[in-house]
């Protein structure tokens, strides 16, 4: 059984893969870092474990030995002006740390991370991760516009963007579980047609999601 940790469960992306990785069968454990209480629609369920964060930027010592058995970290943490601070030194933070701790603790032992992110982060997340092949894996995922599941609002878009453009939330988040469970993926970035391919196959094929 698989632990999942788990930035960004408040907003639309991480709401979804939160949902999906509770119904998921496969995953025992999800740990969701956010800086205010979840819903109780989902705090409900015993597989989720939240632990409130109130700085992104500092991830102590005692917080991560206790996740250091982690399988996976889905970051979809952002916001919509992409300030350096969610987008460069936050998930840089836990990424640094949580290599520090899994190398003291547990060299060797494969864990893969995942982070939703755009712009500056990405080339030096990839260095970072290729210094710590093969027990560190990192996967840049590079949506269009997210759209949500339901609504003619969300249909005319896609219409509009097409599908090199646009993805539904729930095709993203399926997808994203997908890897974090150690999904087939040979591409380091991967890109919005790829990630709605597997994503509608996904939705389509299994009820978690």
């Amino acid at each position: 059984m698989v632990k999942v940790l788990l930035t960004g469960a408040t907003g639309t992306i991480g709401g979804a893969v939160l949902e999906q990785c509770l119904a998921h069968p496969d995953i025992s454990t999800v740990v969701a870092f956010a800086r205010r209480e979840l819903p109780d629609k989902v705090t409900s369920d015993p597989k989720l474990q939240v632990e409130i964060t109130k700085d992104f930027s500092i991830w102590p010592e005692e917080l991560l030995n206790t996740h250091r058995d982690a399988t996976a970290m889905i970051w979809t943490m952002g916001d919509y002006v992409g300030s350096e601070d969610v987008t460069l030194q936050y998930p840089l933070a836990f990424q640094n740390a949580f290599i520090k701790i899994r190398t003291q603790s547990s060299p060797g032992r494969n864990s893969r991370l995942f982070m939703f992110i755009l712009g500056l982060h990405e080339t030096r997340a990839i260095d970072l991760a290729e210094r710590h092949k093969p027990w560190f894996n990192l996967y840049i995922v590079r949506p269009g516009g997210v759209l949500r599941d339901k609504g003619w609002a969300a249909s005319l878009q896609e219409l509009a963007m097409g599908r090199s453009w646009s993805v539904r939330a729930r095709e993203l988040s399926a997808y994203m579980v997908y890897l974090a469970l150690g999904g087939d993926e040979a591409d380091t970035v991967i890109m919005n047609e790829q990630i709605v391919e597997k994503g509608r196959e996904l939705v389509g094929l299994h009820a978690w999601a």
